[in-house]
């Protein structure tokens, strides 16, 4: 799905970014590298830690970031899009270990196939979940071997295209006496919401100094 410079609310510096590999890895590494990580952590309960990466690739000249749309067969966030990754296992080291296995264990890429360029900020999700996601890049065309029960499809998105504001909505909802800011973002039939839209704000804030990092009325 093409886009065209005048619907972006971002500077043409940003979307040459997004055309340039090393430009864009370079950028991220030292944005990255400054960057504090905040954890959001909206109550205080106890948690399982789990990590997501937020993978990156570049296909016919431009920056994408691939998504997975899950299974009806997931015990949670049925049929969502999602980022790859989950819980942390006993034997995992680090929560970088566990985004990257998981990642080999849904989509196939392998763990020597990431380029990792630095981590965003730290989310409790309403499962009870706290999510750390890393930010990696890997080389496009790739072999993937998806996990079918885990897995429905793949969703390749450019990343210019998440940057338009006429994609993105916000929406408020209540739930257990919290009011959430529920992040929308619109992708032909897909959509991509719930923590996924929370983690991909965040990393478009931090990475392109865009307004989006508010995720409950209290923010």
């Amino acid at each position: 799905m093409k886009s065209t410079v005048k619907e972006f609310a971002v500077g043409q510096h940003i979307i040459d970014l997004c055309r340039s590999p090393q430009q864009l890895k370079t950028h991220l590494e030292q944005v990255l590298s400054t960057h504090t990580p905040r954890k959001y952590i909206y109550k205080q309960t106890r948690y399982r830690p789990a990590a997501v990466l937020v993978p990156l690739y570049f296909k016919d000249g431009e920056a994408h970031l691939l998504f997975t749309k899950r299974t009806d067969l997931v015990e949670h966030h049925k049929g969502q899009i999602s980022f790859p990754g989950g819980r942390r296992d006993r034997q995992d080291k680090s929560l970088l270990i566990t985004a990257l296995r998981e990642t080999e264990e849904e989509v196939g890429i392998a763990t020597g196939d990431v380029q990792v360029v630095g981590q965003t900020d730290v989310f409790l999700t309403n499962t009870h979940y706290l999510v750390t996601p890393f930010i990696g890049f890997f080389e496009y065309p790739y072999r993937y071997k998806i996990n079918s029960e885990e897995i429905e499809r793949l969703v390749e998105v450019p990343l210019t295209f998440l940057l338009r504001e006429d994609i993105f909505e916000v929406k408020s909802y209540q739930q257990n006496g919290y009011n959430w800011l529920v992040h929308y973002y619109h992708y032909g039939n897909d959509l991509i919401w719930g923590v996924t839209g929370f983690l991909l704000s965040n990393f478009l804030s931090i990475a392109f100094q865009l307004d989006r990092n508010q995720f409950t009325e209290s923010d």
